[in-house]
């Protein structure tokens, strides 16, 4: 079918070809539902940890993690650091006001990241989340321990956060 015939005995008929016009409706569909994502980010927390609650609705991108429960601080799900019945770590854990295995473990993922950087920049992507720590931390949580762990990432050149926190349930 060309479409559109016109001259001899046809006097001017039209006919339109549906299937090109099908397939470029088809592949439209398909592009849009491969670029429409309604999957959320899960996060596995703890034994012991109670999150607290939020309105906020962002994902979480895969970063680098340090969770707070009631009895011990886990960095990247090895190292753990006892917490104190005062709430605070043990004066041997302490490095400048931050936590000294902490700041070791997080050195290592952050040089482990700048070479991800460096290929990512060769590759063009992203490389955003790779400055990202997700912070989980018990709600009970004391905020001169919250703010230990954040002085450590700091040293540890972690310059963005992300904090988990359970999602408000708006009914």
């Amino acid at each position: 079918m060309a479409g559109v015939e016109l001259g001899g005995d046809s006097k001017g008929k039209f006919s339109l070809n549906l299937y090109p016009m099908i397939d470029i409706f088809s592949i439209l569909i398909c592009f849009l539902l491969m670029n429409f994502s309604t999957q959320g980010e899960s996060v596995e927390t703890r034994k012991g940890l109670e999150l607290p609650r939020s309105e906020v609705r962002m994902s979480l991108d895969t970063a680098a993690s340090v969770s707070i429960t009631q009895t011990e601080i886990v960095v990247q799900s090895s190292i753990t650091i006892p917490i104190l019945p005062t709430g605070d770590v043990p004066e041997s854990e302490l490095l400048q006001g931050g936590l000294r295995r902490a700041y070791e473990e997080l050195t290592k993922v952050k040089k482990n990241n700048e070479t991800l950087k460096n290929r990512n920049q060769a590759m063009n992507l992203s490389d955003k989340e790779l400055d990202t720590l997700t912070l989980e931390a018990d709600k009970k949580t004391q905020f001169k321990l919250i703010k230990r762990v954040m002085l450590t990432a700091q040293q540890a050149e972690f310059i963005s956060w992300k904090l988990a926190v359970e999602k408000n349930s708006l009914d």
